[in-house]
C-alpha cells in the first residue's frame, strides 16, 4: 500500500482483493443434521425413549429441590419462633410477670425445642446431601447416554456419507446450520438419511 501526505493508506492503493466463485451446481451441497436426527430410526427407537427419561427426571429434581427449599424454610421458621420466644421469655422475667420457677421450667422447654430442631436440621442436611448426590450421577448417566446417541448418529452419517460420496460427486457438503440459503435441490438430507437408517437397521 502507498500512504499519503498524513501518512494513512489510500483507499485506490489497496492490494488485490481474492474472490470465491460460488458453484451452482451440485458440486456443492448440503444437509439438515437436525432434521436427519428428529427423523432417524436410531432417534425413534432409542432418542425418544431416552428424551422420556430425560424430562421425567427434570421434573423430579426440580420436585425435589423445590422440597428441600419447603423444609429449610419450615425450619427457618420454627427456629425464628423460638428465639423470639426465648427473647419474650426473658422480657417476661425481668418485668417481673413470671415466677423464677415458672421461667426456669419454660426456659428448659425452649432448650430441648431448640435441640430437636438442631437435630432434625442435621439429619434433614444428611439426607439432603445423600439425595443430590443420587440426583447428580442419574443426570451424569443421562448426559452420557444423550452423548452417545449423539456420537453413534454422527458416526452412522459419516458412514453413509462415505458410501453415498465413494465416486467423490460432491466437492463440498456442508451443515444446514451454516448455510445461510440455498436452493432445495442442494438438499442431500433425505438421501443420506435413507442410508443412515439402513446402517442403523443392519446394526452398524
Amino acid at each position: 500500500k502507498k500512504a499519503d501526505k498524513s501518512g494513512e493508506a489510500t483507499a485506490s492503493d489497496t492490494t488485490e482483493v481474492r474472490t470465491v466463485e460460488c458453484v451452482a451446481s451440485g458440486d456443492v451441497v448440503y444437509m439438515d443434521l437436525d432434521f436427519m436426527l428428529a427423523s432417524s430410526k436410531l432417534y425413534a427407537a432409542e432418542g425418544k425413549a431416552l428424551e422420556a427419561k430425560v424430562n421425567e427426571f427434570q421434573k423430579r429434581a426440580a420436585a425435589t429441590q423445590e422440597g428441600w427449599l419447603k423444609k429449610e424454610q419450615s425450619l427457618a421458621n420454627e427456629y425464628n419462633k423460638l428465639q423470639n420466644d426465648a427473647v419474650k421469655l426473658q422480657q417476661d422475667y425481668e418485668k417481673g410477670l413470671i415466677t423464677t420457677l415458672n421461667a426456669q421450667q419454660k426456659g428448659q422447654e425452649l432448650a430441648e425445642k431448640e435441640q430437636n430442631i438442631q437435630s432434625r436440621m442435621s439429619s434433614y442436611q444428611t439426607s439432603a446431601q445423600k439425595e443430590g448426590e443420587e440426583l447428580a450421577k442419574e443426570e451424569q448417566t443421562l448426559a452420557e447416554e444423550q452423548l452417545v446417541i449423539m456420537n453413534r448418529f454422527q458416526e452412522l452419517t459419516r458412514m453413509a456419507l462415505e458410501e453415498i460420496n465413494a465416486d467423490k460427486r460432491y466437492k463440498m457438503i456442508l451443515n444446514a446450520a451454516s448455510v445461510i440459503d440455498a436452493d432445495e435441490t442442494l438438499n442431500i438430507s433425505s438421501l443420506v438419511l435413507q442410508k443412515v437408517d439402513e446402517l442403523y437397521e443392519a446394526g452398524a
